[in-house]
């Protein structure tokens, strides 16, 4: 099943259907790159694979807690605009990442259902010249009870966010 959804995640960016493709990147070559090809929360991170939203909590200390993960679609990578997600809820935070073949673009969508303004780094795994590689990505400031967006031109196979901090509410910061 695991494998299905990596090549459905690869088929999408690649604009083809999962069933017509042979999966390119094998699970086991996402492993071997250091990625483990599922939504999760490990540590003071969150992993997010194209195709899924994983919905969390920051705990007391400030750290992520899984409360689901979700598959499905953001409206901003469908030809008709359609999503399917919901909001996040109060005191919640989302993260959905997804593809839109015919803009060539990954697309984070970001729920902030905090107080308070969010800020946090993102490493992307994006798919470049047939290899997988990492690389830190700029992320803006997600203003309180509100909805952003991180849009990349390479074919994103995951997002792993981390460092989830506060920032001042008349300051919109991108780094």
């Amino acid at each position: 099943m695991r494998a299905l959804a990596v090549a459905a995640s690869a088929a999408v960016l690649a604009g083809t259907s999962a069933q017509a493709q042979v999966p390119t990147i094998p699970v086991e070559a996402l492993r071997a790159a250091g990625l483990d090809p599922e939504t999760k929360v490990e540590g003071p991170a969150v992993q997010v694979l194209t195709g899924q939203r994983a919905v969390i909590h920051l705990d007391d200390a400030g750290q992520p807690a899984l409360d689901g993960v979700e598959a499905g679609r953001v409206g901003m990578a469908t030809p008709d605009g359609k999503e399917t997600y919901k909001g996040a809820g109060v005191g919640k935070l989302a993260f959905a990442l997804d593809a839109s073949v015919e803009n060539r673009q990954s697309i984070l969508k970001v729920w902030n259902g905090l107080t308070r303004p969010l800020a946090y780094e993102a490493e992307i795994t994006a798919l470049r010249g047939g290899k997988l590689m990492k690389r830190m990505s700029t992320i803006c400031t997600v203003p309180a009870g509100a909805v952003g967006y991180e849009v990349w031109p390479d074919p994103v196979i995951s997002v792993t966010l981390s460092k989830f901090a506060e920032t001042p509410a008349d300051q919109h910061v991108c780094q």
